[in-house]
């Protein structure tokens, strides 16, 4: 009897670990697919781990890309975000010249394409020069979108004899989507290669939590701030997601971040919130375990970190290398 109890008192406990688990994916995946839908594929590989995994069919588009304007008639044209504009404790000084503006925004995307593509700003930004196009005149603008209006923009560049696809929507004030990554027309990846990459991945989460937890806070200010570049002195600004791709990767590749800017970002950030309002609020608590979702999309994997906000990363597991981030909101 004693026996069977044991027995039952197991599949019991079983079911509540893998109850649970569901319901976090279940919840991410509201927030992530179009229309609500689950995702296509589950599989627990450990009842005891804090990571689990799916797959999303390759037709499925991810918030917020399921908003995308199919033509042009369903947009508008001309218009462009002001994301620049101002930076975090300090103004960049363009004022209301537009053509300023625009310059230094497509700017700031090029330098983003620049290091996935283990390219030079310059080679990019002579890249668009050659093709004569600019990225903020051949934005997308949505206006029926639940958080305001939002720019869509894509395309594949060469650079360097390889092909790159680019893709990132922002707001009027922040890039809430970015993924550069090697585009390859083969339907199909090098399999074993694929489960390297996400082996590597797995053991980087599995590792790595204080780094991810820091990791994970400096996004969510960069977001809710809608810091976009900060002002780091001697008339420098320091480009807040270039600076997070860089601490991300060294995270993955177990290198030393102690010289990197993203934590003297995080410092002058937390400072800042250190006010009569926040001082109550622990806003630096990186003993939180998170909850990972590694989730196979068609060309690359998407990372999900789950906290009391949801962030995407996108992973390329070929290249072993992260290549874009997502932002995920309460609709």
């Amino acid at each position: 009897m004693r026996r069977i109890f044991s027995i039952l008192l197991t599949f019991f406990c079983a079911g509540i670990i893998l109850g649970v688990g569901y319901l976090v994916i279940v919840e991410s995946g509201k927030k992530v697919l179009e229309n609500g839908s689950t995702l296509e594929e589950l599989m627990y590989e450990d009842t005891n781990s804090n990571i689990f995994y799916g797959k999303i069919d390759e037709e499925i588009e991810l918030f917020p890309w399921n908003y995308y304007p199919e033509d042009d008639t369903s947009c508008l044209t001309g218009y462009y975000p002001r994301f620049q504009a101002v930076v975090f404790k300090g103004d960049i000084g363009v004022g209301e010249d537009e053509e300023e503006l625009k310059a230094l925004q497509n700017f700031y995307i090029c330098e983003l394409i620049a290091y996935e593509s283990n390219s030079t700003t310059k080679e990019v930004w002579d890249w668009y020069e050659k093709q004569q196009k600019s990225i903020m005149n051949e934005l997308k603008a949505v206006t029926a979108f639940p958080i305001g209006m939002v720019y869509f923009y894509q395309d594949i560049l060469t650079l360097n004899e390889k092909q790159y696809q680019v893709k990132f929507a922002c707001t009027e004030w922040n890039i809430i989507s970015f993924v550069c990554i090697e585009y390859d027309s083969k339907e199909e990846r090098d399999r074993s290669v694929w489960e390297e990459g996400k082996e590597k991945l797995v053991k980087v989460l599995e590792e790595s939590k204080e780094q991810m937890s820091e990791y994970f806070i400096y996004m969510t200010y960069l977001r809710n701030g809608d810091i976009t570049s900060i002002y780091i002195g001697d008339d420098k600004y320091a480009n807040s997601y270039l600076e997070s791709f860089q601490w991300l990767n060294n995270i993955l590749n177990s290198e030393d971040n102690s010289t990197n800017i993203p934590n003297y970002i995080l410092e002058e950030i937390l400072g800042y919130m250190s006010t009569e309002k926040y001082d109550k609020m622990n806003v630096w608590d990186v003993s939180v375990n998170y909850s990972y979702q590694i989730v196979e999309l068609k060309d690359m994997i998407l990372l999900l970190i789950q906290g009391d906000e949801t962030i995407g990363l996108y992973y390329d597991p070929i290249n072993q290398h992260f290549c874009g981030y997502n932002y995920f909101y309460e609709l």
